[in-house]
């Protein structure tokens, strides 16, 4: 018997929301549920910006979000971002592990496999069932804005053994992981939220390099996500990964054999945003063989994508053969999601809370690295004596974390510009960047160093390259999670662990 017209629509509109995940409006704890009505998402992924101050609204907002989907007998998959260190939405509230760099300093693959079964309970009893990491990439361009202290480090081997103790800690805990960025993001130069970047390698040097934490994770991760990154080398000139057939199904399933959920990375960035439509781009990147389309701001333009698919369907441009395989892994997905463990009850205890805290700053410490020893002791002793530092940096976010600290201790903080005049006093310069310093900074902190400051870099190590020679002493964290900067600020103050 056939479908009636009334019927098809209905399908359709289900079909449609049922490849895209939508982050919600600023009104998701306790307005309307309108939104997830009309878009009818697969899922829902939430970052630090959609999250109030209270925990128990956050864990009321998502207990809402997963009744809604079951009063329609369905799944949700609710996702976060939490890698760790400073891409953690729920650090303010849990504690939450260091950076995967900082873990690689800190222990071996085994413990990191211990650190992401317990955080992944936790992201469990939370009501989290999809977690976009391990990161993947290779991080082995210095000059990476975007990646840096989120990769395991330079080299494919140990990337591939810590990402693996990542996906199989996560799935011990029953979240789903996700393999990212396909085909590899580590050697760039530019940040895809910002704009399309370019990897030149050839088929070879992707074998070699980019491409082995991929391979070895494929047949075992539930999502690969898909990269806003143009690679000739790999075929499809230079269309992003994420709309490239050659990439996202040819390289991805047929070769590398990959039947999971591809997911693509946020299709608001403007590495494919820039370059294309939201519908022109929704439609690419599901012909392109992307079966979930990820939107993390505005609901307008998961609307405009919904409404892309819709008329490329009509018109036969998007199969719906096509759309129904990517509903279907999604679909595949929910259900093995649903099957897990249950979240807690919005006012139940989490478990594990100070155990896990007292962890992350054992692995705090085992990371932190530190060149001149003896000097680091000679700044730090002169500090301790007059409990009182000046500290100069240019990130009032990560400063006033750490001032905090210091100050609750009893300790006088001056806290200058980059480019002040020396105090005499006993000083540190806190760096904590992502990207190259320009010129004009190396010169202000080279100065900084040769008139006596310590260099405290709290996030990419790379970063410090053009100006570490000028510092006596440099102290490398690789994060400046709470956990880190508590455990700095122990040892700025001489305190036993």
């Amino acid at each position: 018997m056939s479908r009636g017209e009334g019927e098809d629509d209905v399908d359709d509109a289900k079909l449609l929301g049922s490849v895209l995940m939508v982050a919600p409006p600023e009104d998701w704890i306790e307005g309307p549920q309108d939104w997830l009505d009309d878009l009818q998402p697969a899922g829902v992924i939430l970052f630090k910006r959609n999250l109030p101050a209270d925990l128990l609204a956050v864990r009321t907002g998502i207990a809402r979000l997963h009744a809604w989907a079951a009063a329609r007998g369905e799944a949700l998959l609710l996702a976060m971002d939490e890698e760790g260190g400073f891409v953690s939405p729920l650090g303010s509230y849990i504690p939450v592990p260091p950076s995967a760099r900082a873990l690689a300093w800190a222990t071996d693959p085994a413990g990191v496999e211990r650190v992401f079964t317990a955080h992944g309970r936790r992201l469990r009893a939370l009501g989290v069932t999809v977690d976009f990491t391990p990161v993947c990439d290779v991080n082995n361009n210095p000059r990476n804005p975007v990646i840096g202290v989120r990769s395991f480090g330079s080299e494919s081997m140990p990337v591939t053994k810590y990402a693996h103790a990542v996906h199989a800690g996560l799935a011990t805990a029953g979240v789903a992981s996700c393999a990212k960025h396909f085909p590899g993001h580590g050697d760039t130069d530019v940040d895809s939220h910002l704009a399309l970047p370019v990897v030149h390698h050839d088929r070879a040097r992707f074998d070699a390099i980019e491409l082995v934490p991929f391979r070895a994770l494929v047949r075992e991760v539930p999502l690969v996500m898909v990269a806003h990154l143009a690679c000739p080398g790999l075929g499809d000139g230079m269309l992003p990964a994420t709309l490239a057939p050659r990439i996202a199904t040819d390289l991805l399933r047929r070769e590398l054999g990959f039947t999971g959920v591809a997911v693509t990375d946020s299709m608001d960035m403007q590495g494919v945003s820039g370059h294309y439509g939201p519908e022109d781009a929704a439609v690419r990147a599901m012909n392109a063989g992307c079966d979930l389309l990820l939107y993390c701001f505005a609901l307008d333009l998961p609307r405009a994508a919904r409404a892309g698919l819709a008329a490329a369907l009509a018109s036969g441009s998007l199969s719906r053969a096509r759309l129904q395989e990517a509903s279907r892994r999604v679909a595949t997905l929910r259900a093995r999601a649903a099957a897990r463990p249950p979240m807690l009850s919005p006012r139940a205890s989490l478990p594990e809370l100070q155990a896990d805290a007292a962890l992350y700053r054992d692995l705090c410490r085992r990371a932190i690295r530190v060149e001149h020893a003896e000097v680091w002791e000679r700044v730090a002793s002169a500090a301790r004596a007059a409990k009182q530092i000046t500290v100069r940096a240019a990130q009032p976010e990560v400063l006033g974390r750490l001032e905090s600290r210091l100050q609750a201790r009893g300790w006088a903080v001056q806290c200058e510009p980059e480019d002040a005049a020396p105090t005499g006093n006993p000083t540190i310069a806190l760096l904590a960047e992502r990207r190259p310093l320009p010129p004009e900074r190396v010169a202000v902190l080279r100065a900084a160093g040769a008139a006596g400051a310590a260099l405290v870099n709290v996030l990419t190590p790379e970063v410090d390259a053009t100006i570490a020679d000028a510092f006596g002493c440099v102290v490398r964290t690789a994060d400046h999670s709470d956990a880190m900067l508590d455990v700095l600020v122990t040892q700025i103050a001489g305190e036993k662990v």
